[in-house]
């Protein structure tokens, strides 16, 4: 069983190496970007959660991408109503997990499209938010 710890580095190493996996089209010179993604993990529940219908340099757009993500959030840590307890408190740790490696990722995005709205243009590329969790 993983810790905490080792949820979160999990996360974070997996929304890195998705972030390292998507060539941008303005490196690639193409109109569209190409995006590369790698087989998945034995043991983890996956979702990408894509935000490329989305202006993120806008506040209403911002919270559609938290309302995505929130809800594949729920879909990877297995949320199920009515439930208490034990149960719960799994959710809530997987859940806490989850947020903890997609926020940098929705950070860089949003940063992504304020540069692009200043300048036209931005180093940071491409990707779609990782949400990783440990399969129980």
């Amino acid at each position: 069983m993983l810790t905490r710890f080792n949820r979160k580095t999990v996360a974070a190493l997996s929304g890195v190496a998705a972030s390292l996996l998507v060539a941008t089209a303005a490196s690639a010179g193409q109109e569209n970007p190409v995006v590369v993604m790698a087989e998945p993990q034995e043991n983890i529940r996956t979702e990408h959660v894509t935000y490329a219908d989305l202006d993120l340099a806008r506040r209403s757009d911002q919270r559609a991408l938290n309302y995505r993500v929130a809800s594949a959030v729920k879909r990877v840590c297995l949320f199920e109503t009515g439930h208490a307890g034990l149960q719960a408190r799994g959710y809530y740790s997987c859940a806490t997990g989850a947020w903890d490696g997609a926020e940098p990722q929705i950070a860089q995005a949003v940063n992504r499209a304020k540069e692009i709205a200043l300048t036209g243009k931005s180093s940071i590329a491409v990707a779609a938010i990782t949400i990783n969790v440990p399969a129980s």
